[in-house]
């Protein structure tokens, strides 16, 4: 039996409290890049991450599906390198705040989906 793309999720998913801790690691991301010194580049790049990491967490916590965590891992992971990309990579506090929350991030999706991984082999979905 083969298991659709997408399912909503039933009652106390697995997962679902990775969901919310990447929507609160996206607010705590959104919120600081107005008090860190940061150029205009590297605003828009931390609102952007942010707010996609958040619509991400929020979608992935109602229906299952993998995308939406393979996503938030790329970006936790391009949130990691962003301040070398853009030339912040002194060791502020912008420079540990993002890499922190990317590192989170990352974390918390690989977290998620190897969470989602074992509910799909203990259902016996491939």
């Amino acid at each position: 039996m083969t298991q659709p793309a997408t399912q909503p999720r039933p009652e106390g998913a697995a997962n679902r409290w990775q969901d919310w801790l990447n929507l609160v690691l996206a607010a705590w991301l959104f919120i600081t890049s107005f008090f860190l010194v940061l150029d205009q580049p590297a605003h828009w790049n931390a609102w952007i991450v942010s707010v996609a990491v958040g619509v991400l967490a929020v979608w992935s916590a109602g229906v299952r599906g993998r995308w939406q965590e393979w996503i938030n891992l790329i970006l936790g992971a391009w949130l990691f390198i962003s301040p070398w990309v853009y030339g912040f990579a002194n060791g502020s506090a912008a420079a540990w705040d993002h890499w922190i929350i990317g590192a989170l991030v990352f974390i918390v999706s690989i977290w998620s989906l190897n969470a989602l991984r074992s509910a799909t082999m203990a259902h016996g979905y491939r």
